[in-house]
């Protein structure tokens, strides 16, 4: 019988093909608890130290899962392993991802919905295939397991099995409506010159793209271009479409229906649960989360509401610009002038207009709102706090968009109204719900941000907690859920090198079927069981290979803070802050630049900024900041260009990051990672948590707050050759009691005091 061991184990295949393989005794580990969770249909939640090699550790029995018998029917000693030189193929052309797909998926629009019409009955009435979903959140790690991993392990096995990389549908290009968009483009009535030179350009990419997918187009194509070119929900016409041959949706539909192995983000994963109707996935009985750190906010974030006074407006102006004549119902409203059918488009038009003001009226009345409240958060405790004109416009905009949309003959043409009926009716939709608070143990709020000028308002709300929606619709529902990550625990480290230890994987994995968990396990593990709704799950932590004692020293930093009595409070803080930067400075000439500085608060880090700048450029080190703009993934590649660089970063920055080597060497932690209790959704928490008789600041605050300080000590020490130093500039890990509880769930290494003078 073919195992996960056969692949991972000291004579394994790996091992066969990567001379100096080092077996992992925590890899294995976690292989075997993996491996029991999906044969006895149970949950776990694995925490993983860096360096333990977590995604072999649940591809593998995922594999061996997907294949069956197949596994049965292959000895590994009957297999031939591929020479050292042969390179791993994959079987498919490998889908790119843009930056924005970690956040995808966030309306069921943006997914790869699976409706009768396109689909096919057999689709939604589902197979016998075994099939896996792996859901990430970062785009590296999606791009590691869909072109690294995967590949490699199927060049190695001797049974085959498909992998899919999900995207979300607005990723394809339509053809149909490439086409409808490059006619009217010639004819000027939809784009201008340049987005007609933009056309010319895609022209030229569709001879050769096989993928059709905008993230392969460098530079990338503009969105008011790609709106009305994409595989848009509501858009296609399915069986009828001529181009349905060609289509890059079907053939992304169509390798999801026949893989084993489907990779996807949390923010598709999580739309596919918040829909009441249709479906994103195929069915299918494991699911694992990786990076599961970040499941209680991505959820969160995704089974709410969320509409966006830009979204309102774009709609609208796409489907009519009464100044500039442009806009869906243009072309109607020039080819029907002599036609019974024009008082229909003129009426929607004019609908259009009627919702264009009404915009202007609800918006302006939701930012009065906050005006009135200066020291508001923008949480909305009782519902309609202004009344929703709005949503009367949009309900008389849907009605004729329908009668005019039975009045056009050309089929696609009628679709793109019908498209548009829907995203009308979707507006109206998420407008009631928001006002009229349907949704029972949500928070609700607006957020204000300076765009095109003006504030603009978002309309925003979430499931305060999601533990029992996900119980209900996933724990509940399919019988195995594997969430892995190098951060699960808060509690204090209790397995620190014993995974790397042991000698007898069976004797070291906990017993999935019966076995007990020790009540230190329970304490670790209790915070994100509670939070997510795996409080069935079995739990086990891994330690990491790696050697912290001898690659990394914590070093903390004490006398920043000082209070002298005589001087008046603003001026005492802008001191101690001169002095927090003198010693950001200090430490990192300590380690001539390579140097990662995290920090909590954007308004601090642009401070830093504009203090420290002049300092790094008379050093010469290259310097990045995120309080300048520019792309997450640009910057990490150019920091890695040079070995004394200094970047700047805030909460995107303390995880999902990855520089191995040299080139970072020094991580300094301005502040302990703690949320804003001042934050919509986290007041309500900690409302919530303090009436029902828990402390807020102990069962929430501190727990999410240690977590991301792992995740941001965890940037330094990516492989075993790595070194370096952990500054941390907090002065409450001295002051306050929970400073030792940070400290505690690090893995042992050096600690260094230094009294800052």
């Amino acid at each position: 019988m073919f195992t996960y061991r056969d692949v991972l184990d000291s004579d394994g295949l790996i091992a066969q093909r990567r001379p100096g393989y080092e077996r992992r005794a925590a890899q294995l580990a976690m292989a075997a608890e993996v491996d029991a969770a999906i044969r006895n249909k149970k949950c776990l939640a694995v925490e993983a130290g860096t360096g333990v090699g977590k995604s072999f550790a649940y591809l593998v029995p995922a594999i061996l899962y997907v294949v069956g018998d197949k596994a049965l029917q292959h000895p590994v000693d009957d297999y031939l392993v591929l020479p050292d030189d042969e390179e791993p193929t994959s079987s498919e052309p490998i889908p790119e991802e843009s930056e924005n797909e970690k956040t995808e998926g966030k309306e069921e629009d943006d997914a790869l919905r699976c409706d009768s019409e396109e689909m096919g009955e057999e689709f939604l009435t589902g197979d016998m295939r075994r099939r896996v979903v792996i859901s990430t959140h970062t785009i590296s790690l999606q791009e590691q397991l869909f072109k690294k991993d995967i590949p490699f392990l199927n060049s190695l096995l001797p049974f085959e099995f498909t992998s899919t990389l999900v995207k979300g549908r607005s990723n394809y290009l339509c053809r149909r409506r490439f086409e409808s968009a490059a006619r009217a483009a010639s004819g000027n009535t939809l784009f201008e010159t340049d987005q007609q030179t933009e056309m010319r350009r895609l022209r030229r990419w569709l001879e050769e793209t096989y993928d059709g997918s905008r993230s392969e187009l460098d530079p990338p194509v503009p969105n008011d271009v790609w709106n009305e070119i994409n595989c848009e929900r509501g858009n296609c016409t399915g069986k009828k479409c001529p181009f349905r041959d060609s289509c890059f949706f079907v053939r992304a539909r169509n390798r999801v229906k026949s893989a084993n192995l489907i990779i996807v983000n949390h923010a598709l994963l999580f739309s596919d649960l918040a829909l009441t109707e249709g479906a994103i996935l195929p069915d299918y009985d494991v699911l694992i989360f990786d990076e599961a750190h970040t499941m209680e906010e991505v959820a969160a974030e995704h089974l709410g509401v969320e509409v966006t006074e830009y979204a309102v407006e774009y709609l609208l102006t796409r489907l009519y610009n009464s100044r500039l004549n442009k806009g869906l119902l243009a072309e109607e409203l020039a080819s029907t002038q002599f036609l019974a059918e024009h008082d229909a488009f003129v009426d929607a038009a004019d609908r259009v207009d009627d919702c264009v003001l009404r915009t202007e009226e609800f918006f302006n009345e939701l930012r009065a709102w906050l005006e009135a409240r200066p020291n508001s958060n923008g949480r909305v405790l009782e519902p309609n706090i202004v009344s929703n004109g709005l949503g009367e416009g949009l309900r008389a905009l849907k009605r004729v968009l329908g009668c005019a949309a039975d009045l056009i003959e050309e089929p696609g043409r009628r679709q793109e109204y019908i498209a548009a009926t829907q995203r009308v009716t979707d507006f109206i939709a998420a407008l009631d719900d928001w006002l009229e608070q349907r949704a029972e143990g949500y928070a609700y709020w607006l957020e204000s941000a300076p765009s095109r000028g003006k504030n603009r308002i978002t309309l925003k709300a979430a499931p305060i907690d999601v533990a029992p929606i996900l119980r209900t619709r996933l724990f509940n529902v399919v019988p195995t859920v594997v969430a892995t990550s190098a951060t699960l625990t808060t509690g204090r480290k209790f397995f620190r090198g014993a995974a790397a230890e042991s000698t007898t994987i069976e004797e070291k994995a906990l017993a999935i079927n019966g076995g007990d968990e020790s009540e230190e396990t329970r304490r670790a593990f209790a915070f994100f069981r509670r939070r997510v709704g795996m409080t069935g799950a079995a739990a086990r932590s891994l330690g990491s290979p790696y050697n912290y004692r001898e690659q990394m020293t914590l070093v903390l930093v004490r006398g920043l803070e000082r209070s002298e009595p005589s001087l008046d409070p603003a001026v005492q803080q802008e001191r101690n802050e001169e002095r927090l930067w003198r010693a950001t400075l200090d430490y990192i000439d300590e380690t001539d630049g390579g140097a990662f500085v995290l920090f909590t608060n954007a308004q601090q880090m642009r401070r830093a900024t504009t203090a420290l700048a002049s300092a790094f450029a008379e050093r010469n080190y290259p310097f990045f900041s995120q309080a300048e703009g520019g792309s997450r993934q640009l910057m990490v590649e150019r920091f890695k260009e040079s070995s004394r660089s200094v970047l700047f970063g805030v909460d995107s920055f303390w995880q999902g990051v990855d520089v191995p080597g040299a080139a970072l060497r020094n991580v300094v932690i301005v502040k302990f990672p703690f949320l804003s209790p001042s934050h919509p959704l986290v007041e309500a928490r900690i409302k919530s948590i303090d009436e029902n008789g828990g402390s807020s600041f102990r069962d929430y605050l501190l727990p999410t707050a240690i977590l991301k300080f792992k995740q941001g000590v965890g940037r330094l020490i990516r492989t075993r050759e790595d070194k370096g130093i952990v500054v941390l500039l907090d002065e409450r890990a001295h002051t306050k009691g929970y400073g030792r509880d940070f400290l505690a769930s690090l893995q042992d290494c050096k600690v260094r005091l230094d009294s800052y003078r």
